[in-house]
């Protein structure tokens, strides 16, 4: 199979539009059209479906794809891995971590990162917890920060528990509960919660540790955004279990108070997670490194 052919069909893949790939490979679109006929004709298998102006994967594609993806992503290594005989600091990351993560912690480790390897490239992607396990089995990404029970991540999946979070449940200060010096769990059923889509590792874990107390969330809102549940919370429009990262400020200011939750602990597990099969770069190692070095004292 010719492996330009292969490079052409994997960037059309991931558009899903042909004029956006001919733009990115600086080639015509008939040129584009007569490389993805060619493959088909070598394959035997149709690869593409038009839907419009859109094209889609038909089954065979999805599979061509998903090879595509490993073979290129074992070019890169080679590359990087030569590079790293030749001793320069060069190459580049692509991962992702949670929201919670991505917002709070990381940028202080990118900012280290990029003062001791300024060359390297770094690809972050801000997804939710299920979107980083998928995106790393497919060979998407090097790795991927998460948080949650590393005892029910995939076995496919290295795991490497660099740090624990600690979940809290905030109120606004004219709340009926912001007086309370602890509250039962059973009150949780009131079905005032706002919480995290799913598919979110932390959304996991609150449900995983209220059922264990025989209670079922009925979140009031569900959101994909840390930021507009805090807000939310502080108008009075319900109540959270969120990241202690994401409210240190609200809380010391009082526009939250924090009220302890009677014997549920809350304390998801944040981790590095890759293939087990996936050779990770000189640069890609460097910066899980410095991830390594985050104690509790930077992640509170």
């Amino acid at each position: 199979m010719n492996l330009y052919h292969l490079r052409v069909f994997k960037t059309v893949a991931e558009h899903e539009h042909i004029t956006r790939s001919s733009e990115e490979l600086i080639l015509s679109q008939p040129a584009v059209t007569k490389i993805i006929q060619s493959l088909e004709h070598d394959t035997g298998l149709e690869l593409i479906e038009r839907h419009g102006r859109r094209i889609v994967l038909t089954h065979a594609g999805h599979v061509l794809h998903s090879y595509a993806r490993r073979i290129f992503e074992l070019e890169r290594e080679m590359e990087e891995a030569l590079a790293v005989l030749r001793n320069v600091e060069t190459g580049s990351i692509k991962l992702a971590a949670n929201t919670t993560t991505g917002v709070y912690l990381l940028p202080q480790i990118v900012s280290r990162y990029r003062n001791l390897y300024p060359r390297v490239t770094l690809y972050i992607t801000i997804l939710n917890s299920s979107e980083i396990i998928e995106q790393i089995l497919n060979w998407t990404l090097d790795f991927g920060l998460v948080e949650g029970d590393p005892a029910t991540l995939p076995p496919a999946l290295h795991v490497e528990v660099i740090a624990q979070d600690e979940l809290v449940l905030v109120v606004s200060p004219d709340h009926r509960w912001s007086t309370l010096n602890e509250l039962n769990p059973e009150a949780l059923r009131e079905a005032e919660l706002l919480i995290r889509e799913q598919g979110s590792g932390i959304r996991e874990v609150i449900e995983h540790a209220l059922i264990l107390r025989g209670v079922q969330v009925h979140p009031l809102l569900t959101l994909s955004d840390n930021e507009a549940i805090k807000q939310m919370v502080i108008s009075g429009v319900g109540t959270a279990i969120v990241s202690s990262l994401t409210v240190q400020r609200e809380l010391m200011s009082g526009d939250l108070v924090r009220i302890p939750i009677a014997g549920v602990d809350l304390r998801p597990h944040l981790s590095i997670i890759r293939r087990i099969d996936k050779q990770l770069s000189r640069a890609a190692r460097a910066f899980c490194a410095l991830l390594e070095t985050t104690n509790e004292k930077e992640f509170h």
